[in-house]
């Protein structure tokens, strides 16, 4: 068993070395590495000994270790989601906004100062800096500035509309943005029902993965000499194939529930 472990370690570390000679040289910023590694480390390690104390197996503290490094990346994806879904949800309410201000008589220039006061927070300090940028550089460049730092296809489409203001006169600006407040709050709302959707999905993953590890605990712990064959070598190449099976199993099912479109 002991064997196993120690083959195990000397593999990945021949693989980083493999792979330190063939990657190409990049400037890193270690404190950057720093601060992806440490919230990795520290679950994989947490992941780790739990696995360990809880059944005693080279193999299953690995798995642990992996599922622990795997927490902190799943737990950033989610943020983002949810912060991609707050902009869009905003840029709709900031064309809603414009449109009436507009169609009241104010002057562009007037109506985005008025609207980034009071925008969502999911966009408010990216609006307040299109307006001050209008004011040194125009309203064209700034509207383009401000679009890609939302990287957002709605941005986009308001940053276009703005640009081109001038152009377009009140009347069609005024239209042009009920037409994009209206396609995005739709957009918005069917985003919304997706991912309660591929969030049900996911928890039926995470169960479905969860049960057969969970009643192989509730076996050691009720009778450990059940699982005694599991301690020699074959039992713990048995087991990581058993957990490979089930770890590809749930990848499976979340790709299934995943979203088309990373960007929407």
């Amino acid at each position: 068993m002991d064997a196993l472990l120690v083959s195990s370690i000397f593999g990945l570390g021949l693989l980083c070395i493999f792979d330190a000679l063939v990657r190409p040289v990049v400037r890193a910023d270690p404190t950057a590495w720093l601060r992806r590694a440490g919230p990795r480390s520290l679950a994989a390690s947490f992941g780790a000994a739990v696995a360990y104390a809880g059944t005693g197996w080279q193999i299953a503290a690995l798995a642990g270790g992996a599922v622990g490094a795997a927490v902190p990346g799943m737990l950033r994806r989610s943020r983002e989601e949810r912060a991609r879904l707050a902009r869009r949800e905003a840029i709709a309410e900031v064309c809603s906004r414009l449109r009436d201000a507009i169609r009241s008589g104010i002057g562009i220039a007037d109506a985005l100062a008025h609207v980034a006061e009071t925008a969502p927070p999911a966009i408010r300090s990216d609006l307040r800096r299109l307006v001050s940028e209008a004011r040194v550089s125009g309203l064209p460049k700034a509207a383009h500035a401000f679009a890609d730092r939302l990287f957002d296809p709605c941005a986009d489409l308001l940053s276009s509309a703005l640009g081109t203001s001038e152009r377009l006169g009140s009347r069609n600006l005024s239209e042009a943005l009920d037409a994009l407040a209206e396609s995005t709050t739709a957009q918005a709302a069917a985003i919304r029902e997706a991912r309660a959707r591929q969030t049900r999905n996911r928890v039926s993953a995470r169960i479905v993965a969860a049960v057969p590890i969970l009643l192989l605990l509730a076996i050691r712990r009720a009778n450990p000499a059940y699982l005694a064959p599991f301690q020699t070598v074959s039992g713990q190449a048995i087991l990581a194939f058993a957990l490979a099976l089930i770890w590809a199993g749930y990848v499976v099912m979340r790709r299934a529930a995943r979203i088309e479109g990373g960007t929407w």
